[in-house]
Order: C-alpha cells, then sequence, then structure tokens
C-alpha cells in the first residue's frame, strides 16, 4: 500500500512583512490513490489555517487537484493548499 502525506502549505504576509511559508504533514495515509483523494478533501474541508483562525473561510478546489483556504471577505494576505504527495521510501 502506499504511503500518501496530506500537506499544509501556509503563506502570510503580516504588515508589510516580506511573505513567511510554512508547509507541514496534517495527515497520514496508508491507502489507495482514491481512497487518499477521498481523505484530503474531508482534510480541506476541516483544516483551520493558523492564519485563518476567526475569520471566515472559503474552501476551493484547483485544477491540479489541491484545495485552496482563502478568507471568505477576501481581505487579507493569508492562504493555504492543501495537498496529497505520494511519499517515496529511500
Amino acid at each position: 500500500m502506499t504511503t500518501w502525506l496530506i500537506t499544509a502549505e501556509e503563506t502570510v504576509t503580516a504588515d508589510g512583512a516580506a511573505p513567511h511559508r510554512q508547509i507541514k504533514v496534517i495527515r497520514t495515509v496508508n491507502k489507495t490513490r482514491e481512497e487518499a483523494l477521498v481523505e484530503l478533501h474531508k482534510a480541506a474541508k476541516s483544516h483551520v489555517p493558523d492564519s485563518l483562525k476567526g475569520t471566515s473561510r472559503v474552501v476551493g478546489r484547483d485544477s491540479d487537484g489541491s484545495f485552496w483556504i482563502l478568507p471568505k471577505n477576501g481581505k487579507g494576505h493569508a492562504s493555504c493548499t492543501i495537498r496529497l504527495i505520494e511519499q517515496i521510501h529511500p
């Protein structure tokens, strides 16, 4: 069975500072790709990025299958991308 990583890549710009990017694994999935895609969808709907806590959010799917979590009101510079990545074992 393949191991999949569900990652969150968060970009924040605060008070005119340079953008800060943080990538973390939010879930590891040992399932088929199709099952992992279902888990990716669940993670995208439930994940609350640190930079968007207390803010209304909207979740959308990109053409590459990843998900974007954005501020619903369009204000601010925070965003988060949720992706599915196949883990390669050396």
